[in-house]
């Protein structure tokens, strides 16, 4: 009779322990379920994540470790009207390396001037600012008489410093075969590298002939060459101490007074003319020939924008008063204004936004773990994009679910944040919290990706009616106890009446 009992409390322990457990474990995973469905209906598909280009925030982003850089001179294409008079123009905002604007990026094209980036960053590399250089007869040959000049001397001595004044403030030719001379010992020997850092910076479409940029049918470019060339320039300060200066004077040398030098460049500076000046330009670079016509490549600067507009092949016209209007400087600004009236830095990633809930299996006491950005960033966006134009793309470095242990900042996948199919930006996908793993003597294997979803879903759907549940189970319950009550209290009856029969029978057989 114990036995029994035991065995029937027993049996009814089991039975409730498996009647409530589902219901205590239900909460978390019914609400993760749901979290990680609506987080997987927003993003778009592993596949175009894939298979697209990752483009990320400028060099001001509070990146961290994990955070994929923009790739240089990212062209978004963005649609617009805007057209520019010239051969070929080019507009990028700085310090992201964003192409807003291209037209003609890739024709050929002669640089003229523009040339001399590329000779005075060789200077400063190569170079020594406080060396004297000599000018050389050889360094005054095969010039245009109409071309420009600081006016050199055989014989004359000067720093490179001064020369390199020379060449980017008035744009003086014969400085840059000088200057070619004492880099490289020879001009050709100059040119090849020139071509040689062309090559090195991804410049495909340039070809130089010579230091200065005087015609030659040899020494060609494109306008998305110059603004790679331009790019790097612009990030050295030496460079940009030259290619900002308005004006300059040249100490006295052995054969020459001082010399006073004004920049070509009328955006920056109003002295020798006040119609083109733009306050918030500041560099880099003019230059003309006959068939390459104007060029201009010019910096300016508003609140945290950096614009460099690059144009080629402007003409000369007649405004309304009957004077020259030099497109080129015209140009320049309306690109400028463009750029600035029509785009803004937006926040595209954020390390503090909870990005999904996904599933997590053998975890203590949850199912889900909250996943995040590991990284801030920041991109180049039309003005008129909105928040919800922006959308998460998560990808899980598994196709399985993820399984406990998980620790704090743990990387679980990436996420990529896209505009009308552009990818902006890239960063690792970690988790907020640490995970413990289940400490259970019994581990099931792992359900499938399908078996768990499903599981989810039904275990959510029974979540939303728990105060019935409960209820439920203990009447089910005492039902039990009830019956197995019921059960033995029957059994003693008819052992008790059994015995009752036997003893009758043995007094009749007595009585006989």
């Amino acid at each position: 009779m114990k036995k029994h009992r035991i065995l029937s409390v027993f049996l009814l322990l089991l039975l409730l322990t498996q009647l409530l457990l589902p219901v205590m474990a239900a909460p978390e995973g019914s609400a993760g379920a749901s979290s990680a469905d609506e987080s997987a209906a927003q993003s778009p598909s592993e596949e175009e994540s894939s298979t697209a280009p990752s483009t990320s925030a400028p060099e001001t982003s509070d990146a961290k470790p994990g955070f994929e850089p923009i790739a240089p001179l990212t062209e978004y294409n963005f649609p617009t009207d805007y057209q520019v008079k010239a051969k070929a123009a080019a507009l990028v905002e700085v310090n992201t390396g964003t192409i807003i604007y291209g037209y003609r990026l890739d024709e050929r094209l002669y640089p003229a001037s523009l040339t001399k980036i590329m000779t005075c960053m060789l200077a400063l590399e190569y170079g020594n600012p406080d060396d004297v250089l000599t000018v050389s007869a050889t360094a005054l040959e095969n010039l245009s008489e109409f071309g420009s000049t600081a006016n050199l001397q055989v014989g004359e001595q000067l720093s490179l410093r001064e020369i390199l004044y020379c060449i980017m403030v008035s744009s003086a030719n014969e400085g840059c075969n000088v200057i070619a001379e004492y880099i490289a010992g020879d001009i050709p020997s100059f040119v090849a590298m020139m071509n040689d850092k062309a090559r090195e910076l991804g410049m495909t479409g340039t070809h130089f002939a010579n230091a200065h940029g005087l015609h030659d049918e040899n020494h060609y470019t494109t306008a998305r060459d110059l603004t790679i060339l331009s790019c790097w320039a612009w990030k050295n300060p030496d460079f940009r101490e030259y290619a900002t200066t308005t004006a300059h004077v040249v100490p006295a040398t052995n054969l020459s007074d001082s010399r006073a030098l004004h920049t070509t460049n009328y955006l920056t500076s109003a002295q020798i003319t006040e119609k083109y000046y733009y306050s918030k330009a500041s560099g880099i670079k003019t230059g003309f020939t006959t068939p390459a016509g104007g060029c201009l490549a010019a910096t300016a600067t508003d609140g945290n924008l950096t614009y460099l507009s690059v144009v080629c092949g402007c003409e000369t016209l007649i405004d309304a008063n009957g004077e020259d209007l030099d497109m080129r400087f015209v140009e320049t600004k309306r690109l400028m204004e463009f750029g600035f009236e029509n785009f803004d830095y937006v926040q595209v990633l954020s390390d503090t936004q909870m990005l999904g809930q996904p599933a997590v299996t053998n975890a203590k006491g949850r199912a889900n773990v909250v996943v995040h950005a590991n990284a801030n960033a920041t991109v180049l966006l039309p003005k008129s994009c909105k928040a919800e134009d922006i959308t998460m793309n998560l990808v899980y470095d598994s196709t399985q679910t993820l399984d406990a242990p998980l620790e704090e900042g743990q990387r679980v996948g990436t996420v990529t944040a896209i505009y009308q199919g552009i990818p902006l930006a890239s960063a690792e996908l970690v988790t907020l919290t640490a995970v413990e793993r289940d400490g259970g003597l019994l581990e099931l294997p792992s359900a499938t990706p399908s078996q768990q979803e499903t599981a989810e879903k039904e275990s959510g759907g029974l979540m939303k009616y728990w105060y019935l549940i409960v209820p439920l189970a203990i009447l089910i319950v005492l039902i039990c106890i009830l019956l197995l009550v019921r059960a033995a209290n029957i059994r003693k009856a008819k052992r008790r009446a059994e015995r009752r029969r036997r003893r009758e029978a043995q007094r009749r057989n007595g009585n006989v």
